[in-house]
């Protein structure tokens, strides 16, 4: 009842005699199908043609339960993603572009730490490089020749973002976004993990275990 209300604009009431044209919800066509499933019946009710909807419905099917369950979660992902970024209005360059920019920023400043902070400032360059290099693996292109690739763009200071795109090549990635939260919120709690691993093993040595 709520989907529908929210749907075609309608008001819920508590009695049909508290009715007012007001309440009332605009629907270009209402559709009734019941479906007959193995093991129970199905009614469907399709609401199209709204004139302003607050509530949509996806309806997705796919080659069985598994393809099916992929593609939920990739519209699920692709949702809160979008309405996250509109929430903050805060977007980085996606396709491991921004990793790598964080990379080399890491590697450069890096360069003049004399001490053992080095290479932890060495590590952390190569970690931000994961991104990237699962992007390129997934896309069955060759790891280092890609990340060789990016570490150049950045390291030239090149002002378009050089990442990889959808069809696996090193190039302009202009037009793909990340929130910026995500990126922010997935370097955090990668670096308090890592931090909090260090910290157990430096646990387990003192003991001598």
């Amino acid at each position: 009842m709520r989907n529908a209300a929210g749907a075609t604009g309608a008001t819920i009431i508590e009695s049909v005699l508290d009715i007012d044209s007001s309440d009332l919800g605009v629907a270009g066509s209402v559709h009734w199908e019941r479906r007959q499933a193995t093991d129970q019946v199905e009614d469907i009710i399709t609401i199209d043609n709204c004139t302003n909807p607050s509530v949509v419905t996806l309806a997705i099917g796919g080659a069985g339960e598994t393809a099916t369950e992929e593609i939920i979660r990739g519209l699920h992902d692709a949702l809160r993603a979008t309405s996250l970024a509109h929430e903050t209005g805060e977007l980085l360059p996606g396709g491991g572009a921004s990793h790598t920019r964080i990379a080399q920023a890491v590697r450069e400043a890096s360069e003049s730490e004399p001490g053992r902070a080095r290479l932890a400032m060495d590590a952390f360059s190569r970690a931000m490089e994961t991104i990237p290099a699962t992007l390129a693996a997934n896309a069955g292109k060759d790891i280092l020749d890609s990340i060789l690739e990016m570490r150049t763009a950045a390291r030239e200071g090149s002002k378009t973002p050089i990442g990889i795109r959808a069809d696996g090549e090193v190039g302009d990635v202009s037009g793909v976004w990340h929130p910026r939260a995500v990126i922010e919120d997935g370097l955090e709690s990668a670096t308090e993990t890592s931090m909090s691993m260090l910290r157990i093993d430096q646990v387990i040595s003192a003991r001598g275990d």
